[in-house]
Formats: C-alpha cells, sequence, structure tokens
C-alpha cells in the first residue's frame, strides 16, 4: 500500500501516481523494486511505498525548514511469501529517492538529493540519511521550534483524549467540527503549499467519506491490542499506532478488504495538543 501523511486519506495500492503542482513545489520522486522503502524528512516519516513502483512529484513543501533539513531513506522488511514469490531475486531489490525543487510544468528541475538504497554483500539492505539546505519562501512550520512532548503516562493519555475526540467527530460525521479540530493543520498545509483552497479540498474529501459505507473501527479495539506512542522531530510531533503500526483512525471496507488510515501528528502549542500534520 502507498501511505501518504500529507491528507489524512489512504492511497490505495498503486504502480504510479503523480501529483501535477501549479507553482514551485519541493517534491519527490521514489523508485523501487523488489521491495518496499520509506523517506523520512526532519525524522518525520513523509511517504512509503510498501509495493514496488513509482511515485513522482509528490510534494514535501509541509516538512521542510528554512535552512538545514535531513532525510532518511530506509528499506522496509521483505515478508516471507515475497520472498518465496519464483520472480523475487534480492540482486534485483533497491529503492531510490531525488528531492528536488519543481519549479512548474515545463521549466527545469532543480535537484537536492538523490540517494539509493541496495542490497550489500550480506544481501541485506541499510539505510542511508544525508541533508540538505533549503529556502522554501515561507515561515518554518509552527512544529519546528516547539517544545519536547514528555512521555509520562498523564501526557499519553491527553494524547489519547485527542485522538478519541476526533475519533467521536467522525463517528458523528460531524463536518465542521473536523474542519475546527484540524484548522491550525490545514492553514500550514494551504501556506506551505501555496493553495488558499486547501480546506475546500479537504472538506469535500471529508464529505465524501461519511457519505460512503467504510466502517469506522473504534479504538478501544485496538487499545486491547496495544497501543504504540510514536515520537517524532526531536520529540516535538506525536502520533499514536496500534500493533500493525497503522494509525488508530481507520476506517473498514467490508467489499474490499481493506482500510483507509487517518494519520494524525500532534504538537505543543505550549497550551494544548494541535493536530498539525
Amino acid at each position: 500500500m502507498l501511505s501518504i501523511l500529507m491528507f489524512s486519506i489512504a492511497v490505495q495500492s498503486t504502480k504510479a501516481m503523480t501529483v501535477t503542482e501549479s507553482g514551485p513545489f519541493f517534491t519527490v520522486r521514489m523508485e523501487s523494486r523488489a521491495i518496499g522503502c520509506e523517506l523520512l524528512i526532519n525524522d518525520i516519516p513523509v511517504l512509503s511505498n510498501e509495493y514496488p513502483g513509482i511515485i513522482s512529484r509528490f510534494p514535501i513543501n509541509s516538512w521542510l525548514m528554512n535552512g538545514l533539513n535531513t532525510y532518511k531513506l530506509r528499506p522496509l522488511p521483505v515478508d516471507s511469501a515475497t520472498r518465496a514469490h519464483p520472480e523475487f531475486s534480492v540482486a534485483d531489490m533497491f529503492c531510490k529517492v531525488v528531492i528536488l525543487l519543481s519549479q512548474g510544468i515545463g521549466l527545469p528541475d532543480t535537484i537536492f538529493v538523490q540517494a539509493e538504497i541496495a542490497p550489500n554483500v550480506a544481501d541485506s539492505m541499510v539505510a542511508k540519511d544525508g541533508c540538505f539546505n533549503v529556502t522554501p519562501g515561507y515561515p518554518d512550520p509552527a512544529w519546528a521550534h516547539s517544545g519536547k512532548i514528555g512521555k509520562d503516562c498523564l501526557t499519553q493519555r491527553k494524547i489519547l483524549d485527542k485522538f478519541r475526540e476526533f475519533h467521536r467527530l467522525l463517528e458523528n460525521k460531524d463536518l465542521d467540527g473536523i474542519m475546527a479540530f484540524s484548522s491550525a493543520k490545514f492553514k500550514e498545509y494551504s501556506r506551505a503549499m501555496l493553495n488558499p483552497d486547501f480546506e475546500s479540498v479537504m472538506k469535500k474529501s471529508y464529505s465524501e467519506q461519511f457519505a460512503g459505507k467504510d466502517e469506522l473501527i473504534g479504538i478501544e479495539v485496538q487499545q486491547a491490542d496495544g497501543l504504540k506512542y510514536e515520537y517524532y522531530c526531536g520529540d516535538r510531533l506525536v502520533t499514536i499506532m496500534n500493533v500493525e503500526d497503522r494509525s488508530i483512525i481507520q476506517y473498514y471496507n467490508d467489499d474490499e478488504g481493506s482500510t483507509s488510515e487517518y494519520p494524525l501528528l500532534f504538537y505543543f502549542d505550549g497550551t494544548d495538543f494541535v493536530l498539525i500534520l
């Protein structure tokens, strides 16, 4: 499955995806074969592809800061069924990304990062990381310089309460409530994506979700098996995952037998935990 943390929607499995932009964007091209991989920017999971394929022109403005930024490209585990496939070959395994500045359709791109991972002599793959300098042209995101989030029980209980609040809004199909809850996030994305209509696009997306037949999976059902608090960007961002390393905000599609995730990342603004990514 192609996993994208940007729009709080899940994208179904695909061999290729293209995002076409109308202005200058920092974008990623990811290509993999015989293995999936994950890209982290500033210690935040941004994009992963569990199936071989190509993702092109995926915008990453919302994860960038002015000045020094870091990246890490790491392989995803290959399950036994994949390794048992007659066409599987360790020699074919690779994953590579290119981070570039896209000025717009018809204009040349400026490459900032090229990274690739492939098996070594021990038939294993290790992550590759590095850094790059950019000037996005807008202020740093609110989470970039926020304080560290605690890992104590009281703090984690407050974070779980935020997930439960968002879950209730989805359960009640409270569109206005969802928009208010996500207002800081939509403001950040609208600025970073140079798109004043981003909020209205997301409102339409949620409306379509509410009109569908997908079943919202309960948090308590997942909590019975255990929850994991994941911290990113020097403990300035936090999310909650279930034992399957999936967001605890999920819908289940009975017809397709598949789930769709709504990943949520919160930062602490000095007063409260705020949904920001």
